[in-house]
């Protein structure tokens, strides 16, 4: 690590801070967890605009509190002291909520500290003793709209799409187990979304109320934005979100590929992970969420029609070799008996061997139709769940914090 040193005005650059509108609800604009001089220093200066928290204390008190809090848009938090700031850094991250930009302020001028900040996505590094001048410049918005979509893009939730390989292989239900895993046994802050507006089923799997705002939402993407998101969604539990509607089947709903970009923008910036349940029908806006999700889930049986729609679905996408986002679930191993495709061959088939293969266990996942949550119980269907979670989070493996981008 380098040990050369940086004036305090080569280290400071200017905040990347998104500029937002409206707000969800339950969020603040700005929060600070800082010391006592700091804290009369953000008082007298009146350097927080708007709505804002200050908390005394640093960073233990900082994640003490998002943890159980939702976290702001901007987070100032000091790290003064402290004899592992990256791991504290680390932590931090697991607890906030994507969309969340931070400045972190510490008493070590070393460039190789603030390059290791930076690496671990901290937008700004602030070196005691401050000033007014300093604080009002960092918290000062970017007026480059490239740089903001580039700080953007560093912020986003993982965006996880599920599509059957054919109609009846169970991928509603693996959908909302994943969404409902991640949500209760992983803490993360969880929106599930059934893109089918007229006979999706997630929301009944939960019980959940459906509202008529989301064909709204996509019919008029302008209108959305969190405070929005925030009154047509369901909430099931502390962090699992669920939204989806029940329009007549009458009716002709469709929505454009754009309205999929927005409302998915809009989401990324609000939750840790999206979970997609996309239907079988060839349109533009279908096919837009696939395309952008981070991951393609794509569930499959033992039959050779479902092996044939998969190899399909896996080379419509063009994923290329090595960079492959579509990963393949196998549902209800054993149900077709020795008439079905061995594990074998359909690896062979698929030229991947499926993240997860769940079997076929009718007496606790034909209840599941009516309740979603059976990955709840300790089973082999909730073993299989959870695989496909540590596939989906990368927590086997090392992430780069406060950067929720495509593993």
């Amino acid at each position: 690590m380098d040990t050369m040193t940086l004036e305090p005005t080569e280290i400071l650059r200017t905040a990347t801070i998104e500029p937002v509108l409206r707000i969800a609800a339950g969020r603040l604009p700005i929060m600070a967890f800082v010391d006592a001089d700091t804290e009369r220093l953000l008082e007298d200066a009146s350097v927080l605009p708007g709505r804002n928290q200050i908390v005394r204390g640093g960073i233990a008190k900082a994640i003490e509190y998002l943890s159980e809090q939702r976290s702001p848009h901007l987070l100032l938090v000091d790290i003064s002291g402290v004899d592992l700031p990256l791991s504290q850094i680390h932590i931090l991250a697991d607890v906030c909520e994507p969309g969340t930009s931070v400045i972190a302020i510490g008493d070590r001028n070393d460039v190789g500290l603030y390059r290791d900040l930076q690496e671990a996505g901290v937008n700004n590094y602030i070196i005691k003793p401050l000033t007014r001048e300093l604080l009002t410049k960092a918290l000062a918005p970017k007026t480059n709209s490239g740089e903001l979509a580039r700080a953007a893009a560093l912020k986003q939730g993982k965006m996880v799409s599920f599509i059957g390989a054919r109609g009846g292989v169970g991928t509603t239900t693996i959908a909302a187990n994943l969404a409902w895993h991640l949500a209760n046994r992983q803490s993360r802050r969880v929106a599930l979304v059934d893109l089918d507006l007229q006979q999706g089923d997630c929301p009944l799997l939960f019980n959940a109320d459906t509202t008529l705002g989301l064909r709204d939402a996509l019919a008029n993407p302008l209108r959305l934005d969190p405070l929005l998101l925030d009154r047509i969604m369901t909430q099931y539990g502390e962090r699992l979100f669920i939204l989806g509607g029940e329009e007549s089947i009458q009716d002709h709903v469709q929505f454009t590929p754009a309205a999929i970009d927005t409302l998915f923008g809009v989401l990324r910036s609000q939750f840790h992970y999206i979970i997609v349940d996309v239907p079988r029908i060839p349109t533009p806006a279908y096919r837009r969420a696939l395309e952008i999700a981070d991951r393609r889930v794509i569930v499959v049986d033992q039959t050779m029609r479902s092996m044939r729609d998969a190899v399909r679905l896996k080379k419509a996408f063009g994923d290329t070799p090595g960079a492959e986002k579509a990963i393949f679930v196998l549902n209800r191993e054993g149900e077709v008996g020795s008439h079905g495709l061995s594990q074998k061959e359909i690896i062979s088939v698929l030229q991947a061997k499926p993240t997860s293969a769940i079997p076929f266990l009718p007496n606790l996942v034909i209840p599941a139709a009516h309740h979603a949550t059976v990955a709840a119980r300790q089973s082999r269907f909730g073993n299989e769940v959870g695989s496909l979670a540590l596939e989906i989070s990368g927590r086997s493996r090392k992430r780069r914090w406060f950067s929720w981008r495509a593993k």
